[in-house]
């Protein structure tokens, strides 16, 4: 039942960058009365890098979004940021030459969470970045059941930003509903529309049309799905944000989940529905891994070259 989800959980790498400087993974180190702890006061990003097709380069995913959305997750909640997006890059690069492997993908997690002030006075806060490997082939399809949890409004629990307490209830939700022996949960919202998934967005297709729901259903504001309305674009495929009612997904030709990791990995059952697994969103899913690979072009689309392999083979300055 695992799923690449998981992957953070799976591995213990030997490096992390604390607020610019490499610490072995081990060591990192939260005090109790930080606010991160008292008060949930962090908010994360993941960026996902991947290997062109060759082997010989390896390249962000749209990292100006994901440092935008970082900064505007940390305004929302009073966080500051004292790092440039050119800082945020270089310690990505630093870190991913740390811990890249060929033939293996790459997940970075930054945290900025906060360690010093009181109720918003006086805040001071530290960014964390741990990376982990991913394998290339493609996922298996997950079978998902709808959580008796919902997702809060904007005005109890905003959830278009990326903060780390609006996975309090995806935690409860995929807990449900793994007794069941489903990989994940959908989340409603609270007038029983679909939100999500405990960690990614839902995306359907019906009559050959791609849909997902907007973030005033109560999802993220997804890096991810915006991408995948470009290669919708791109192949000639309609796709449209709208909310989406629980039969309308349960009656859907295709069912998929968008975020950084899950890529777009195809549903084939939720409560005892099932999908299509070859249909419009496996082609989306192979488009979107062709750009990522640098195979394509998306207008829209940023793949920033971080290490190449020649880079990553020479010996490192002691």
């Amino acid at each position: 039942m695992a799923h690449t989800a998981s992957l953070s959980q799976l591995q213990s790498p030997p490096w992390a960058l604390v607020n610019g400087s490499l610490v072995p993974y081990d060591d990192v180190r939260i005090h109790i009365s930080a606010e991160a702890l008292t008060r949930a006061l962090s908010v994360f990003e993941g960026v996902k890098g991947y290997w062109n097709n060759a082997g010989t380069e390896f390249s962000l995913r749209g990292p100006r979004a994901h440092y935008d959305r970082l900064c505007r997750s940390a305004a929302l909640l009073h966080i500051p940021i004292t790092f440039s997006y050119s800082e945020y890059v270089e310690g990505l690069a630093e870190l991913g030459r740390r811990l890249l492997v060929p033939e293996r993908d790459l997940w970075f997690r930054t945290t900025l969470y906060v360690t010093h002030g009181h109720w918003g006075e006086q805040t001071e806060a530290d960014l964390v970045v741990t990376a982990f490997t991913q394998q290339k082939p493609d996922p298996a399809p997950m079978r998902l059941g709808v959580s008796t949890w919902r997702r809060a409004g904007d005005v109890a629990l905003p959830t278009r930003v990326k903060s780390s307490a609006n996975y309090v209830v995806g935690r409860l939700a995929r807990i449900e509903v793994r007794r069941l022996g489903y990989d994940d949960a959908i989340l409603l919202n609270e007038s029983g529309r679909v939100a999500e998934a405990t960690g990614a967005c839902v995306v359907t297709a019906s009559g050959g049309r791609v849909a997902s729901p907007p973030t005033s259903e109560g999802c993220l504001d997804s890096i991810t799905v915006a991408t995948i309305g470009e290669v919708c674009r791109d192949l000639g495929v309609p796709f449209e944000r709208r909310p989406l009612e629980r039969t309308e997904l349960l009656t859907a030709d295709e069912c998929g989940l968008a975020g950084t990791i899950t890529e777009l990995t195809l549903v084939d059952e939720i409560d005892g529905y099932t999908y299509d697994s070859d249909g419009v969103l496996s082609q989306v899913r192979r488009r979107y891994l062709e750009a990522m690979r640098g195979e394509v072009t998306l207008p829209g689309t940023e793949l920033v070259p971080l290490i190449t392999a020649e880079e990553l083979a020479a010996p490192r300055a002691s």
